[in-house]
């Protein structure tokens, strides 16, 4: 059985927070640039201006742009530190924990940015709209699962410890030897 120490910080895992970051970054840079319904061609500001569902987009939009881009500037710092030789095993929890935390809370908000930005684009069809924002919000029901599943099949203890802000209670050993 795996216990909490087989899960240090390794090389692979701060790489795939990177990539995970930077596609975060990269997608809701974009999505701020191709805006859902399109311009005002003489004006050149957003034709859905004035909707409320395309208000909560831009906000979630640029919520998710920002912590991802913070965990990239993380990680950016965290790389200058190690080339100095500073980066203690303390300091690299430090800053896994931070990049992890900034990453974890972007994905939701461009999750939320899909969803709202979905439905401004597709109210006049109702059903369609209405219908992809189930399908966007079942993301909340699946990645609560999937972490779940990730730690009762790695056999650790969580009960007392935070993970992405929040506080897991509990004591007991999801699987024993």
């Amino acid at each position: 059985m795996m216990k909490e120490d087989d899960f240090s910080i390794t090389e692979r895992g701060i790489e795939a927070h990177i990539v995970v970051a930077a596609l975060v970054a990269t997608v809701t840079f974009a999505a701020a640039f191709t805006m859902p319904g399109g311009y005002k061609n003489e004006q050149g500001t957003a034709v859905l201006i004035k909707n409320a569902a395309f208000a909560v987009f831009v906000i979630s939009d640029a919520i998710a742009m920002v912590l991802s881009t913070s965990a990239l500037f993380l990680h950016f710092y965290w790389a200058l530190l190690g080339k100095r030789g500073q980066v203690e095993e303390d300091i690299k929890e430090y800053f896994s924990d931070r990049t992890t935390n900034l990453t974890i809370s972007a994905i939701p908000a461009m999750v939320i940015a899909f969803i709202t930005g979905s439905y401004a684009v597709l109210a006049p069809s109702l059903w369609l709209a209405i219908t992809t924002c189930f399908i966007g919000v079942a993301f909340f029901y699946f990645a609560p699962e999937a972490f779940t599943a990730g730690i009762r099949i790695a056999g650790i203890s969580i009960a007392g410890t935070r993970i992405a802000g929040i506080r897991i209670a509990g004591t007991r050993t999801l699987l024993k030897d």
